[in-house]
Parts: C-alpha cells; structure tokens; sequence
C-alpha cells in the first residue's frame, strides 16, 4: 500500500506538468541576490561549508531576509560564523545587522554580499573582519559542480523541481573546490590550504518539515547526502553525490523505502543511509558525540512561523561501503563531517536541556 501511495504521488506530480506546469532550472548565475518575491516573508541564503584536513570545520552561512514586522519591507542580514578544530570546543558566532549590499559595484548582475565594516564576499573570496573570528576564504582551484552536462547549477531535486517547482529554490555552487584560507581569534591564526562546499537557497515559504543532512570534504572523498519530509506527510524524498578518486555517482530523487533506506536517532547522533542504483548500493554510517551539537534558529523559522528546530554538529565520523553487484569494491573513513537534525527528525530531549 505505501509503495502504491508513494508510486502515485510520483505520477501526480508528473500530471501537473502536463496540466500547466512550467519548467525551470536553476543555473550557476543563480549564485548572485534575488529579488524578494514576497515583501512580508523572505530568505535567501548562502552555505559555505569548508574543510582543513587535520585541523577541523569552518562554517560561514550568509542570509538575508524579510519578516511580517519590519515597516519597511528591505532585507537586513543574519550571518552565522562557526569554527570547530578537530579536537576542541565549537566556537560560533550569530551577527544580525540593518544593513547590507547586494549590488556588486565592480560586476553588475553577480554575486556580491557586504555588511560595511563587517563581510565582503562575492563569487572569488570572502573577507570577514569580526571580533575574534577574521577569517578569509579564496578559491584556488578547479569547482566540481553538482552535475556534469551543460547545467551543472540545476537542483539537486533535478526534474522534480523543474516540471513541478517541487520544493524551494535550491543548487550546489560546488560539491568541493580547493581554497586557501586564513583565521584569527585572538588566539590562535592558523593558515593554509583546504576544501569548501558552496550551496544556495532562496525562498518566500519553507516546505520541508524535517531533514537529516551530512556531508564532508577531504583529500579522498567530497560527499553530501540529505534527505527529509516531504511537506507536513510521511514521505520521505533523498538525494546526494559521491566524488571519490576512483567514482564518481549522483543518487537522483528517491523514496524513503524503496531505493533510500534510513536509519536514524538523532539523540544518540546517528544516522544510517543505504542508496541503492543499478548495479550499486552505497552504505553510509554517520556518527558524533551527542554533546557535539549545538542548536541554530534561522530568522527563516520565525518569519515563516514553523519554528523548526535544528541541531548541528562539525565532529561527525562517517563511514562509507561501496558495494558493486553485491561486491565491496571502495570502503572510505572521514573522521570529521557534518551532520545535522531538523524538524521531527531531530531529538526533542536535545533541545529540553538547552
């Protein structure tokens, strides 16, 4: 019965198309501001997710945003600064500010994000100029794009996002790309090479209920998988890509219970991922120290009124097996990642102690 339910979502969806529906695909222009689509809910968003092998996870996440309250409907930013060293305590940082400037003044049209006195980014770098966390992040090497073919910038949701607009507006600028970087706290300066991961959200009305999210960079593997809830139902829809040095796989939109198998306690930080495709099954354990996470409330949460509530950790070990016709042919340990809980499928205690 489920699998029948799950079969017949696919098949609606796919009559909307051809009842009325548009197709669109995000691009890698898509990196720079939008135009609000609401002047009373608003989010959009930059993931910048970045790894220094032996030495541990940068976090940068920039957003702007519009909520019911504000008298004049022009979007302010929230950044949101983490550091987590390999062995050591999470160092993080919530910054709201009035002002921001998302019109690049040396190349109209692309990405470009400042906070006067505070953060300039754009698509090359970023410079962050913050009490105990300057930071600064350059590319340095070649971007390995979601897709291959002539739009590496589509969602990773593919066609389900393009006939149906199924979900928000969603790509990955870059599954890995090397970088060098520098970071001061006052006590520390560390500098040198590394990898970062850069995806992009923009949306006037969330619609996930719930995800678990992991994903990691090293010298070997750049990995992210996800998957959640679709809306306020039990379905369940995942997605991911594995880059490591001898494959190279895109896992397109499944079901939960079908090609995806999930396992998953948030509350003793663990999560088990099967995706099945022809002739392959990757497996893939995911486990961090319950005290490794910390809690995050978007402003999204409260202009949307969900309050949704994630937990995060950067001291994940993940454990990868991949099997081709029933034959472990790659078997791959990164002993930092991320991974992270939401909505329902996060650990209610985990917040109750907060």
């Amino acid at each position: 019965m489920h699998c029948l339910f799950k079969t017949g979502y696919l098949l609606f969806s796919f009559l909307l198309f051809f009842l009325g529906g548009g197709v669109h695909a995000t691009t890698l222009d898509d990196l720079r501001a939008h135009d609000p689509t609401s002047d009373k809910t608003w989010a959009e968003q930059w993931f910048y997710n970045i790894a220094v092998p032996d030495v541990g996870y940068f976090k940068v996440s920039l957003q702007t945003y519009i909520s019911p309250d504000f008298e004049v409907p022009e979007p302010k930013a929230y950044i949101h600064l983490a550091f987590s060293p390999l062995d050591g305590p999470i160092v993080k940082h919530d910054i709201f500010h009035d002002e921001i400037i998302l019109d690049n003044p040396d190349n109209p049209g692309e990405f470009y994000y400042e906070v006067p006195g505070l953060i300039v980014a754009d698509k090359n770098h970023i410079d962050i100029n913050y009490d105990f966390f300057d930071f600064t992040m350059r590319w340095t090497g070649e971007h390995h794009y979601y897709w291959h073919g002539n739009n590496p910038g589509r969602s990773p949701l593919g066609i389900l996002k393009e006939i149906i607009n199924f979900g928000p507006e969603w790509f990955v600028y870059t599954m890995g790309t090397p970088i060098h970087y520098s970071f001061s706290d006052g006590n520390i300066a560390l500098m040198g090479g590394g990898f970062a991961q850069l995806d992009k959200g923009w949306f006037d009305d969330e619609s996930s209920s719930g995800i678990v999210y992991t994903m990691g960079l090293s010298d070997e593997l750049y990995f992210m998988l996800t998957g959640g809830k679709v809306s306020d139902t039990n379905i369940e829809m995942w997605i991911g890509r594995y880059i490591s040095g001898a494959h190279d796989m895109i896992f397109y939109p499944a079901f939960n219970g079908l090609s995806v198998r999930r396992e998953s306690d948030a509350c003793e930080g663990y999560a088990k991922i099967e995706f099945s495709k022809i002739n392959y099954k990757l497996v893939v354990e995911a486990t961090a120290d319950p005290d490794s996470f910390y809690s995050q409330s978007f402003p999204s949460d409260v202009i949307f009124g969900k309050g949704q509530k994630y937990m995060k950790s950067m001291q994940a070990k993940v454990d990868f097996s991949l099997y081709k016709k029933g034959t472990l042919i790659e078997t791959i340990t990164m002993p930092q990642a991320l991974l992270e809980f939401s909505g329902p499928l996060a650990c209610e205690t985990f917040f109750d102690q907060l």
